[in-house]
């Protein structure tokens, strides 16, 4: 599928919800889509998560053609958040996007109050995006066995980054 083919499954996406991408949702599909990485600083309430969340599905639909019939498990992208309160919008409009377009992918959240069944559960198999804080991602990246979880993600979302400049969590982070 080319990208005018992924833009317009994205466009009709908004437009089912009465709203338009952005210019700057459009710049960061493109930039994901041609392999780049960067920053985005925009407003809170602009739309964030649905540019960052949508090149990601729509990288998972050029890999995955038969996407609404089979899925590929394996975790695509994790999401890092300092605020455990954000983690559940975040998972409310990425769970919203993949069900509304039939990918299959699942979302889960790891932070400090996620219980022992849920991590056991996220052991065995891997939600496709994985919303964590920064904490949660250090335990995980230090538990025996998890770099293999790894090595199918293609992006990594730091989400509020303001919110860990100079503290001991953004020195996490950086070490993570």
């Amino acid at each position: 599928m080319n990208k005018t083919e992924l833009f317009h499954i994205a466009e009709n996406w908004f437009s089912r919800q009465n709203w338009t991408p952005h210019a700057f949702q459009k710049a960061t599909w493109t930039a994901f889509l041609n392999g780049k990485n960067g920053l985005l600083n925009a407003p809170t309430g602009s739309g964030k998560t649905y540019a960052l969340w949508f090149p990601i599905v729509l990288n998972y639909i050029t890999q995955n053609p038969d996407y609404k019939n089979k899925h590929k498990k394996g975790l695509k992208a994790i999401w890092i958040t300092p605020l455990r309160a954000l983690s559940q919008e975040i998972k409310q409009s990425a769970e919203r996007v993949s069900h509304d377009l039939g990918t299959q992918l699942t979302v889960g959240i790891r932070t400090g109050d996620t219980s022992n069944s849920e991590r056991q559960k996220q052991r065995r198999s891997m939600p496709d995006l994985l919303i964590t804080t920064p904490e949660s991602l250090q335990l995980l990246l230090a538990t025996k066995g998890y770099p293999s979880i790894f090595k199918s993600c293609s992006a990594i979302v730091v989400d509020e980054w303001h919110e860990l400049l100079g503290t001991k969590r953004g020195v996490q982070m950086e070490l993570g």
